[in-house]
C-alpha cells in the first residue's frame, strides 16, 4: 500500500519562471530551508531523466534520488530507495493558469506529490512522514516566494 501526500500552491508568476527556479535543483538551498544541500552526482549541470542527485534535508537522512521523469517546463519526478524496504517518489508539476493574475498576468498552480511504497512504507511514514510533509509544504511556500520575486524583477 502506498502512502501519499499531495500539496499545492498558486504562484503569481509565469510557468517558465517557476520552471527556472524549480529545475535548478542545486540552487534550492539558496531559496528554501527545506533543502540543506542538493548535489548533482553526474557530469550534467541540469536535471535530465537518469540524473542522480544527493539531497540533504533538515531532520531527514541524506538520500540519493534519481530523476525518472521530466517534461521540460512542466515538471519532473524523482525517487529514492535510501531506506531499506521503502521506495519514496516525489513529483513536482507546474500547471499554467494564463491570465489568472489579478492584473491579467500569468499564474500557475504547482503541486508536489510524495509517495512511499514497500514493505516498511507504513512504518517509515509514521516516523518520517510528518517531517517530510512539513518540508514539502515549506518547499512550495518558498518556491512561490522565489518565483514571484523573480517575476517582479524580470526585465
Amino acid at each position: 500500500m502506498a502512502h501519499t501526500y499531495s500539496t499545492s500552491v498558486r504562484v503569481e508568476a509565469p510557468a517558465d519562471v517557476v520552471w527556472q527556479v524549480l529545475s535548478d535543483v542545486e540552487r534550492m538551498p539558496a531559496w528554501t530551508g527545506a533543502m540543506s544541500r542538493v548535489t548533482l552526482l553526474g557530469p550534467e549541470r541540469a536535471i535530465v531523466v537518469g540524473s542522480r542527485v544527493e539531497i540533504e534535508q533538515p531532520g531527514l537522512p541524506a538520500a540519493t534520488w534519481e530523476v525518472d521523469g521530466l517534461t521540460e517546463g512542466q515538471g519532473f519526478s524523482w525517487s529514492s530507495s535510501g531506506t531499506p524496504g521503502v521506495r519514496t517518489g516525489a513529483a513536482h508539476r507546474i500547471t499554467p493558469l494564463p491570465g489568472a493574475g489579478p492584473d491579467g498576468s500569468a499564474a500557475c498552480d504547482v503541486t508536489t506529490v510524495v509517495a512511499r511504497s514497500g514493505m516498511l512504507a507504513g512504518l517509515t511514514d509514521l516516523s518520517a512522514g510528518p517531517r517530510g510533509r512539513e518540508l514539502a509544504d515549506a518547499l512550495l511556500a518558498d518556491l512561490k516566494s522565489e518565483a514571484e520575486l523573480r517575476a517582479r524583477n524580470k526585465p
